[in-house]
């Protein structure tokens, strides 16, 4: 962009509305954390403030609380709150992943395989990714949830009381779960991976500011998608944002890189898991009483079909 354009493009943003976005402070965020750095959410005219949160559960809650118009957030937070209220939208996924949250124990616990976390103390978010994936997993590995306990815990504690004996082991997702292998050292477990969930981080914004700020929503979308073929085209730049955004060490960016696939868009899949998780949540008594929502209802898809619409593959 020319020096004129980016007068221009500067004083736009300027004079525009704020757009007050939720982001989590998660590798998954990065298209975001580059848009800021790299100056494109200005070229597209959009004035942005980023609130940083521990989680996308937290950064959902703003914007239904009226105090963030935007947030990204795993599909998990917005399932449930889907049970109780409609008052956001799904604008976009930013990001996919098999490997953001892991499966962590302390060697003084003895778990050494994942039938070990039998009769153990495991810490989840409750309501969030961190949830699903353990019960998930247990699941899959043919072990009942209720033959342990999982104790609620939010992401930042979960280290602490991993090596304070609190509990014997934790579902924490990234960069959480990096921090707490290296503050355990040796006494760090690592259980073997379980690809059956693929986590989708998305754009969810208040109903407030669909189709009012619409274009605003489309400039947004634009300058994510730059910030994608950042990523694509100079992984060295995006790594030391990330590690910048971060404020973690190389070795960090190194153990996540390879785990994320960026690319927006908003696929049919994303309902199909969206539903398959609410028909957990009922199943095993997370939420009561209520039927499954219409999930095709939360998508808006009109700012994302401008931008890209081969992006779009989900058809009302």
């Amino acid at each position: 962009m020319g020096v004129l354009a980016s007068m221009a493009a500067g004083a736009a943003a300027a004079q525009a509305e704020a757009l007050n976005i939720a982001v989590a402070k998660t590798p998954l965020s990065l298209p975001i954390y580059i848009a800021s750095q790299k100056g494109f959410f200005a070229d597209e005219g959009l004035d942005v403030t980023l609130t940083e949160c521990s989680g996308g559960h937290r950064c959902l809650q703003l914007v239904l609380e009226g105090q963030a118009d935007v947030s990204t957030s795993s599909e998990l937070p917005i399932v449930f709150n889907s049970f109780e209220r409609t008052d956001f939208a799904v604008i976009a996924t930013m990001v996919t992943t098999s490997q953001d949250v892991k499966l962590l124990a302390h060697t003084r616990s003895r778990i050494a395989k994942p039938m070990d976390l039998t009769g153990k103390r495991v810490g989840a978010v409750a309501r969030t990714s961190s949830q699903y994936f353990l019960e998930l997993y247990l699941l899959t590995i043919g072990l009942n949830p209720q033959n342990l306990t999982v104790v609620n815990m939010q992401p930042e504690d979960m280290s602490t009381a991993l090596q304070n004996g609190q509990i014997d082991a934790v579902a924490l997702w990234e960069p959480y779960a990096y921090s707490a292998i290296k503050a355990l050292g040796h006494n760090a477990v690592v259980l073997p991976p379980n690809r059956a969930y693929i986590l989708t981080f998305n754009l969810v914004a208040h109903r407030n500011v669909v189709k009012q700020r619409d274009n605003d929503l489309v400039r947004l979308l634009r300058a994510v998608e730059r910030a994608e073929r950042f990523i694509r085209d100079s992984p060295a730049d995006a790594k030391l944002v990330l590690r910048n955004a971060l404020k973690l060490d190389q070795g960090f960016v190194d153990w996540v890189w390879a785990g994320a696939t960026y690319r927006l868009g908003l696929d049919q899949s994303l309902i199909s898991t969206m539903e398959g998780e609410a028909r957990w949540a009922r199943r095993e008594g997370h939420v009561t009483g209520a039927a499954t929502p219409n999930f095709l209802g939360l998508m808006h898809m009109a700012p994302l079909k401008t931008v890209n619409p081969s992006a779009v593959g989900i058809h009302p």
